[in-house]
């Protein structure tokens, strides 16, 4: 079962990696994570002000009897690999989660599994790698437990309650720390977003001592209609490379709807 992590919360920046799926669904719609069955994004460098594009992004989904399968590529310009989700929902609810960094060769799977009284009891079940270690932990599962996929959905159902400027707590899957991690969502103001109407969303660790060390995310979304995310800044899959090493990537993400 999950033991606390020796090396403290100042960790937790590293292994929080959130680039939405970002499908468009109203609130209230059926959690069957289907649509878009395509979607494509640029991520771009934020941090010199150039905009240089970065990374490509595309999602597809399948249906497969009650499963659907998502799969979320993160791409560099030439179109090679650099990083890899899958996600696997079975009837609107999480069933696994796999990240498969190409870049750094690290990987690791997320698993719900079900046990007791009609599988009403869930676990998190948690596998990571990076070179030839492995390890492995587990968590009680928790209301509210999502990953990047997942966000749009859980930002549209919960529409009315950013609209009355609540606090909309979530937890969110951290493969490389096996665990989760709770964050809290926040309606900031109302945005123009390319001659739409949009609304800024801030997205923080619930956490006071975490708040303290990860930035916070920021997503534009529709203010009608499907309240699609149109544009996300923060932590992305992908890294960027400094000399001999890997680093965490903070960028901006632009979706093509």
């Amino acid at each position: 079962m999950k033991t606390q992590k020796s090396t403290g919360h100042h960790r937790a920046a590293a292994g929080l990696c959130l680039v939405p799926l970002l499908f468009a669904l109203t609130a209230g719609a059926a959690a069957n994570y289907e649509e878009p069955a395509e979607l494509a994004g640029n991520i771009y460098e934020t941090s010199s002000g150039t905009n240089q594009l970065l990374y490509t992004f595309k999602r597809t989904a399948t249906r497969s009897n009650s499963e659907t399968h998502v799969l979320r590529d993160f791409l560099y310009p030439n179109g090679s690999l650099a990083a890899r989700e899958t996600i696997v929902f079975q009837q609107g609810e999480l069933v696994s989660f796999t990240l498969d960094e190409k870049q750094t060769g690290a990987h690791g799977r997320t698993v719900v599994a079900r046990s007791g009284v009609n599988n009403s009891k869930r676990t998190l079940q948690f596998t990571w790698a990076e070179g030839s270690k492995a390890k492995t932990d587990s968590e009680a599962w928790q209301a509210d437990t999502i990953v990047a996929d997942m966000l749009p959905y859980f930002i549209a159902s919960h529409w009315h309650q950013l609209a009355r400027e609540e606090h909309v707590h979530l937890r969110f899957i951290v493969p490389s720390r096996m665990e989760t991690v709770g964050f809290k969502l926040i309606r900031e103001s109302e945005v123009p977003w390319r001659g739409k109407e949009a609304v800024r969303i801030r997205m923080e660790p619930a956490s006071v001592i975490i708040r303290q060390l990860v930035d916070p995310l920021f997503f534009i979304v529709e203010k009608a209609g499907e309240h699609r995310i149109l544009e996300y800044v923060g932590r992305t899959t992908p890294k960027r490379r400094e000399g001999a090493k890997w680093k965490d990537l903070d960028a901006r993400t632009i979706y093509s709807w």
